[in-house]
């Protein structure tokens, strides 16, 4: 019988300077695979699907998650889809849409796009999700936020989500009720925290910050989130991003994750 993977991911965009190499891949993967984590998010590593994949099995480690630019979903849907097939997951999302996407109007026609696209994905068995930041939360004139400008107009049988709980915050919204807004359509999650340095937002290890995780997690396991992956932008100022991912999966565990 196949192991259930790890509900504890990484987002390898954390550590995108440590995988530009087939050898700084294994070496990261290495790292990893020594803190505890066998889940990974791809996203931001510019190696051979074919090689990732090869390297992944050969660690036990599974990929539950990738992030694309929006030329490769929506111009070339196809290869997207085959290197999910090669990577053996079933998940992927728009980590940001270009500029012009960023008015009511414009929302709106992104969510079209997205209607399209997802039923071309749900074809091939993937699902095609929208991962948020912070300009989502602005108005932008009209009566509501861009987020739910976009989900009200996007279907949620072939649109999803992959909500950024630190974005949500730094855009002054509250993460649990995104959580609860979104239930069936958050596969995967972004966890993230942040504290204020020198009197600036600062990216952090989960349990560092000031996000309210035990309410998140709640609100997370009672609309049945499957993957948590831990996302940090940046390392935290003199700590080493490695030690930081250290730091952030102790507390995933503490929290209760498996």
């Amino acid at each position: 019988m196949k192991k259930k993977p790890s509900e504890i991911a990484v987002t390898l965009f954390n550590l995108r300077e440590h995988c530009k190499t087939e050898a700084d891949f294994i070496r990261t993967l290495s790292l990893l695979k020594g803190m505890g984590y066998s889940t990974v998010q791809v996203s931001a590593v510019a190696l051979d699907p074919a090689i990732i994949r090869k390297r992944l099995d050969e660690f036990g480690m599974f990929c539950c998650a990738t992030h694309e630019g929006f030329d490769n979903l929506f111009y070339d849907a196809g290869a997207a889809c085959d290197k999910l097939d090669i990577l053996g997951c079933d998940f992927t999302a728009l980590g940001a849409p270009p500029e012009q996407f960023r008015s009511q109007f414009a929302m709106k026609e992104l969510a079209k796009r997205f209607n399209t696209m997802g039923k071309e994905f749900a074809k091939r068995g993937k699902m095609l999700a929208y991962h948020n930041h912070a300009f989502e939360f602005s108005r932008q004139g009209g009566d509501q936020v861009l987020l739910e400008t976009f989900y009200q107009n996007t279907d949620p049988e072939f649109v999803k989500a992959e909500l950024d709980v630190q974005w949500v915050a730094r855009g002054g919204a509250n993460p649990v009720t995104w959580i609860k807004k979104l239930a069936g359509r958050i596969h995967v999650i972004h966890f993230k925290d942040f504290t204020i340095v020198k009197n600036e937002p600062t990216f952090c290890e989960i349990g560092q910050g000031n996000l309210e995780w035990p309410e998140i997690v709640k609100a997370c396991r009672d609309t049945k989130v499957k993957f948590f992956s831990i996302e940090q932008d940046q390392p935290f100022p003199g700590r080493d991003i490695f030690e930081s991912m250290k730091i952030s999966y102790d507390k995933m565990k503490e929290l209760g994750f498996k």
